[in-house]
């Protein structure tokens, strides 16, 4: 007979989700036949543990095992033959529980097949400390759960117990965010997770992301009856009333079910979220010339610090003050300068000092001031390419938008900052207009260098229109002129788009704001208004609809901060992916919270990086 009472584990802890499944295979995995010391010995001090198995065994990723409690020096583990060995380095703690939580790293030899959550275990003190708590933890803004996480417990606790002390008990998330901390006696804990990257045990390097409870954990066991089914093993033929055939075809059926009270234990739904404190980090990364006439600095940039450096030439002397002109970007990380001394423009090498805004140790805002070296290097052509170059007249490249938004501006831009850019350069009539009648709009800078301009004016959905550009009406700082160009943008309209409506319920107390989240994108924001919030005009694609509860009302997500024991903000997520089509209205009907933390963010909508 065969049993369907598996071997993972001697007590009722929650089950780990073992994930998606493929299709039919051989799932039989290694079976437990003896060990040394015996499975929960108590009064033990091994040097060396083994563990014995049906068949040979291969150990995966030995380096990933949990050993709890946490040791200064890690145990050598490995599999040979039908054995894995545990070589302890470390002395044992008195009076502890040691797990060996090999999760689903112990696989057979020939067809993979893990045994699914195998932990081994004893006891240096006369009992086995059997309680568990278990749970998921989730990225606190994401709402993905978080895999690789290391959770552990304190029975003390002060300000600066998670900074200075190791857990007592560990365990690690598996690939859901689940995880299962063992070996714990009947008492109150402080439940901790921090992801751990130098392996310490602790949360004490700046920037490293971590979790806790405010409240104390006492675990606790109830009683629940569980039942075993006893399978046999009989003639296909006999049991249908059939003579024997000459080939016998076993199947098995059910031979018995044994019903027995065994110990549950709790708490088994433990939400955590994990977050790491903001810690300022701004500094010069290069510098790049691409192309001779622009010099392109590179920053890692604090958002809340904007670079603007100051330049200085130390090997170049310009013929002018203003020898360049500056393009940021949005967000100032990347600053272009289009150099107009045409002097420096034919300097391979340019160095200079810059002094500029960068971070210190202690994440405090400090002016530095480096030297900077920038070399172009011109590229390599044929002399045919070059007589080509030669031949042909070169002229300002202008692109713009082709397709703008209903809410949107028709954009304009020019390859290199122009000079005295004249609106009436430009001529805008409709597409399909046979006389071409000009319109009247205005020009507005989009930018501080003279490449990008809007063109506002009365563009209608669904229109195209023509942008004529003479030739020579517009020229760059550096005197080069455009040709006769001709551009087609074409205003959207309504149907092209959808609308998503979601109707909330117990939705939380405060300020709120609801966002329509492409992957890790910020796609559209809003502000429910009578429990419900309206989205118009929405792109057609796949979202997800993030809840954040600003409590301290700056109109974004605030994280958490360990030193004041301050949680990050509330955030939730609706349990559906909207996929929305054009000219489609959407209305959901969202119950804030009414799903676990780790189940609410539809996993669809997962950033890239963080996918499982």
């Amino acid at each position: 007979m065969m049993s369907a009472i598996g071997i993972a584990g001697m007590h009722s802890c929650a089950n780990m989700g073992s994930g998606p499944q493929g299709g039919p295979r051989d799932l039989t995995p290694p079976k437990f036949i003896l060990s040394t010391p015996e499975r929960s010995a108590v009064n033990s001090k091994p040097q060396k543990a083994e563990i014995i198995f049906d068949e040979y065994v291969v150990l995966k990723d030995a380096q990933d095992v949990i050993v709890s409690p946490p040791m200064e020096m890690a145990p050598e583990i490995k599999s040979v033959g039908k054995k894995v060995s545990i070589t302890f380095k470390d002395s044992l703690e008195e009076d502890a529980t040691y797990i060996i939580d090999f999760g689903d790293k112990i696989t057979d030899f020939r067809e993979n097949n893990p045994i699914r959550n195998y932990y081994f275990e004893f006891a240096t003190g006369n009992q086995i400390d059997s309680f568990c708590i278990s749970g998921n933890i989730v990225d606190a803004y994401t709402l993905v759960p978080q895999e690789n996480i290391t959770i552990g417990v304190y029975s003390d606790w002060t300000d600066s117990t998670l900074a200075t002390k190791k857990f007592e008990r560990i365990t690690k998330t598996d690939n859901y965010g689940r995880f299962i901390l063992r070996g714990l006696k009947e008492k109150p804990y402080h439940l901790c997770a921090v992801k751990d990257d130098n392996t310490n045990f602790k949360y004490d390097v700046p920037g490293e992301s971590l979790a806790w409870i405010d409240t104390v954990i006492t675990p606790r066991k109830k009683m629940v009856e569980r039942c075993d089914t006893i399978w046999k093993t009989v003639d296909r033929d006999s049991l249908l009333g059939l003579e024997p055939g000459n080939v016998r075809t076993d199947t098995s059926i059910v031979d018995s079910v044994i019903c027995k009270e065994r110990p549950y234990y709790l708490p088994d739904s433990i939400e955590m979220r994990l977050f790491a404190k903001a810690v300022p980090f701004q500094a010069f990364k290069k510098a790049e010339r691409r192309e001779a006439r622009k010099l392109t600095l590179y920053f890692t940039n604090d958002k809340k610090q904007k670079q603007k450096p100051s330049i200085k030439p130390t090997n170049f002397t310009p013929t002018v003050d203003d020898w360049f002109i500056v393009e940021p970007s949005v967000t100032t990380d990347t600053i272009n300068y289009w150099i107009k001394d045409t002097n420096i423009v034919k300097l391979d090498t340019l160095e200079f000092t810059m002094t500029y805004i960068a971070t210190d140790s202690l994440g405090a805002f400090v002016e530095q001031t480096d030297t900077v070296t920038s070399i172009y290097k011109k590229v390599k052509v044929s002399k045919k390419e070059e007589r080509a170059s030669k031949n042909k007249k070169e002229a300002l490249n202008i692109t713009i938008s082709k397709s703008v938004e209903i809410d949107g501006t028709p954009e304009i831009e020019f390859a290199t900052p122009t000079f005295d850019f004249n609106p009436g350069a430009l001529v805008v009539h409709e597409r399909n207009d046979s006389t071409e009648k000009p319109l009247p709009f205005t020009t507005v800078a989009a930018d501080s260098c003279g490449k990008r301009y809007k063109l506002e004016g009365n563009w209608e959905e669904g229109q195209s229109y023509v942008v004529l550009v003479d030739s020579g009406k517009v020229r760059d700082i550096y005197g080069l002129e455009s040709d006769s160009t001709t551009l087609i943008f074409r205003k959207k309209e309504k149907k092209e788009y959808s609308n998503i409506i979601l109707k909330m319920e117990n939705l939380p107390a405060g300020d709120v704001i609801v966002e329509l989240v492409d992957k890790d994108k910020i796609a559209r924001r809003g502000y429910p208004k009578d429990n419900k919030v309206e989205f118009i005009n929405v792109i057609p694609g796949s979202y997800a609809a993030r809840l954040i509860v600003d409590a301290d009302k700056n109109g974004d997500w605030t994280t958490g901060d360990y030193n004041g024991l301050k949680q990050p903000e509330d955030v939730y997520f609706f349990e559906k992916p909207l996929s929305v089509s054009a000219n489609w209205d959407y209305e959901e009907d969202w119950v804030i919270g009414q799903m676990p933390l780790h189940r609410q963010r539809p996993a669809s909508s997962y950033p890239p990086k963080q996918k499982k």
